[in-house]
């Protein structure tokens, strides 16, 4: 499982989102945790919404 994280999940020093987030998008870590927990949306809804 750490493997699968380390290559989808990426920090780039220097933007301005410092923050981890989908490797290739500027959909964040915590992006994905709010729509997960606060608004209840499946892994499968989000991946259909934001691809």
């Amino acid at each position: 499982m750490a493997t699968t994280l380390i290559n989808h999940i990426e920090i780039t020093p220097g933007t301005w989102v410092e923050k981890p987030r989908i490797a290739g998008h500027r959909i964040t870590v915590q992006d994905i945790m709010i729509w997960h927990e606060r608004m209840g949306l499946s892994p499968d809804q989000i991946v259909h919404h934001y691809g």
